[in-house]
């Protein structure tokens, strides 16, 4: 009876010993410091937006970047004028704040999802542009076709 009531204190006392690890690390959670130079959520959205077209053209066809010579991340840079340091600051003060982040990423998508509509519409467009043209090409070719045979029976 002794060993149990001891085996019982002992898991009792690392319970209670990890309970008091665990709220003592809690106590070290990043308070959110406003950066230097705090972009506002629709400036984010559009930030990340580009990055995200951009990584997808990027990862699509490299050589197109590497032949105008565009840098994707300097790209960003000099089109919202910041730096380096202002976007990863304003990266981790989002992050750290879960419902501005939630409504930057929903944005962001709404954004991709836009311009995708847009992109399929003008392929679309252009797929009924290209067949009409070859349509037209057509009745053009068996009307010369058949000029020439006449042409040929006339000599």
């Amino acid at each position: 009876m002794h060993n149990a009531l001891n085996l019982i204190d002992r898991k009792y006392i690392c319970v209670l010993t990890l309970a008091i690890f665990v709220v003592w690390s809690c106590d070290d959670v990043q308070k959110q410091t406003k950066p230097d130079k705090l972009l506002s959520q629709d400036k984010m959205v559009e930030i990340y937006t580009d990055m995200l077209i951009l990584d997808g053209v990027y990862r699509t066809n490299s050589k197109k970047f590497e032949t105008y010579g565009i840098e994707p991340t300097e790209h960003i840079y000099n089109k919202f004028d910041i730096d380096s340091l202002t976007l990863a600051q304003n990266m981790n003060y989002y992050n750290l704040d879960f419902e501005a982040n939630i409504k930057i990423y929903e944005q962001v998508q709404k954004n991709i999802e836009a311009q995708k509509q847009i992109i399929d519409s003008i392929d679309r467009v252009n797929d009924s542009l290209r067949r009409l043209k070859t349509e037209t090409r057509k009745p053009m070719l068996k009307d010369s076709i058949s000029l020439s045979k006449k042409m040929m029976k006339v000599d």
